[in-house]
């Protein structure tokens, strides 16, 4: 199952018991989705859905709310994907919906339009941002499996919107930023941080601990890495200057010989030879006089000083 997809379906299963916070998670749905339309006398509020998890939470809130029982229409997309169009007919529901939510806007008019106009929302205490949120991201949101990367959208076609919402998430420090893409507003997170923070606010439990678990097992997969990155490029170092010594060792033996140098340097010479690809540390512990690594460093150094004069 789709990680998104599991999401969606446990956060549709949230149903608050403020009856305020049901009204916002609702208020999200009709504003980023709802459709008003007026044909003859008839009024007409629908909604559509891909996720039957999501068209039930509508129907419950609609339910709970106005003691409303909308109109549910299937209709078959492919083999495995339907849409759900949710329908209020009733012009004296939908009235009430509106001025419940404070919504203007031409209402006579025989065009479909999207429900974008309200009053100007404040985040205040008797705001819910969580449920406005749970119900965005119900309609318009999207996350990555966190096994494949660290994102997570809500995608909206009016600009206010999408800085509404963005706004909401900054609120809680969570970083939002907002991007202009296929012809859709896209308000995203990118750090595991704060979609973990997100999910956690949105109240699911079962999706939570397995991004948790897969960001847990990511972060030590990634301190391994690097663990095992730092001593293979310690390792090349090491075979590398062991190398040019060891060509300084063999230019000084066959040009000059060792007896032309200080004793001193002869003993680190015939140990570098010894041990050709030994370490630092390694190469004091061979000494039968004490010498740190310090000291065995810059008497190979001067050795390749000497061969680089010959």
């Amino acid at each position: 199952m789709l990680f998104s997809y599991r999401v969606k379906n446990e956060i549709a299963r949230i149903i608050p018991e403020d009856i305020t916070a049901q009204k916002d998670e609702l208020l999200a749905f009709l504003i980023l989705k709802g459709k008003f339309s007026k044909k003859n006398q008839d009024f007409f509020l629908t909604i559509d859905f891909d996720n039957s998890a999501t068209t039930r939470k509508f129907y419950n809130l609609s339910k709970n709310i106005f003691g409303i029982y909308p109109v549910v229409k299937t209709k078959k997309m492919t083999l495995k994907r339907k849409q759900y169009a949710v329908e209020i007919l009733s012009k004296e529901n939908i009235i009430n919906i509106l001025k419940e939510f404070g919504f203007t806007g031409n209402f006579n008019s025989t065009n479909s339009s999207k429900l974008v106009y309200q009053k100007k929302m404040r985040i205040g205490k008797l705001f819910s941002r969580e449920s406005y949120l749970r119900g965005a991201f119900l309609v318009n949101g999207f996350v990555n499996d966190p096994e494949k990367m660290y994102h997570l959208e809500i995608s909206l076609h009016i600009k206010k919107n999408a800085e509404f919402i963005q706004r909401l998430l900054n609120s809680f420090n969570l970083n939002s930023r907002i991007s202009y893409w296929k012809k859709k507003w896209v308000v995203y997170l990118k750090k595991g941080d704060s979609i973990f923070e997100f999910l956690r606010l949105l109240g699911v439990q079962d999706a939570l601990l397995y991004f948790q678990d897969i960001r847990a097992r990511k972060d030590v997969l990634n301190k391994v890495n690097r663990l095992v990155n730092c001593e293979t490029a310690n390792l090349d170092k090491t075979v590398l200057s062991a190398a040019k010594q060891l060509r300084s060792i063999d230019m000084i033996e066959k040009k000059v010989g060792f007896k032309n140098i200080p004793t001193k340097l002869v003993s680190i010479a015939k140990l570098r030879k010894k041990l050709p690809y030994a370490s630092l540390q390694e190469l004091s512990e061979e000494t039968d006089f004490k010498i740190t690594k310090s000291g065995i460093y810059h008497r190979l150094r001067k050795i390749n000083q000497i061969a680089d004069e010959l």
